[in-house]
């Protein structure tokens, strides 16, 4: 069962990158700089945009599920982190960045985990209370042996 989901970018987002490059298009080869000009120029800018998106979207999507959390490409077991190892709200944390991002993307906040190992992991989230929350609640079975 999946308890809580953060997917970006929408589909929205792709839309209005598809329509600003349609736009930008037609006013570049409406404006004289011909059709090649504006299709190179529309095609590198909108390549980029695009890669940008597509990485924010593989390394910043969440999923948490019964078993495991996944934040980007890390699969993080539930059991493999303390009972009550999931950061309170102001928590200053220190700890490795999972899921790939080399650095916290704007607009994000972190959720610290620490491991039983004894390591910190940080989780980058849009809404850090209610993946906070989600994961309290994932956590209760594990609290139950503990």
């Amino acid at each position: 069962m999946i308890r809580y989901q953060e997917r970006s970018p929408g589909r929205r987002a792709w839309l209005v990158l598809l329509g600003a490059c349609a736009v930008g298009w037609a006013a570049l080869a409406l404006a004289g700089g011909g059709w090649v000009l504006a299709s190179v120029l529309v095609g590198m800018l909108g390549s980029i945009a695009a890669l940008t998106m597509w990485s924010t979207g593989r390394y910043g999507n969440i999923t948490l599920t019964d078993v495991e959390l996944r934040a980007g490409r890390a699969r993080i077991p539930l059991a493999d982190i303390q009972p009550w190892g999931v950061s309170r709200e102001g928590d200053s944390m220190g700890g490795r960045l999972v899921g790939g991002a080399y650095v916290q993307t704007i607009g994000t906040a972190v959720v610290g985990l620490t491991m039983r190992t004894g390591e910190n992991l940080l989780v980058q989230s849009r809404d850090p209370a209610a993946l906070r929350a989600a994961l309290d609640d994932a956590m209760a079975t594990f609290r139950a042996g503990d």
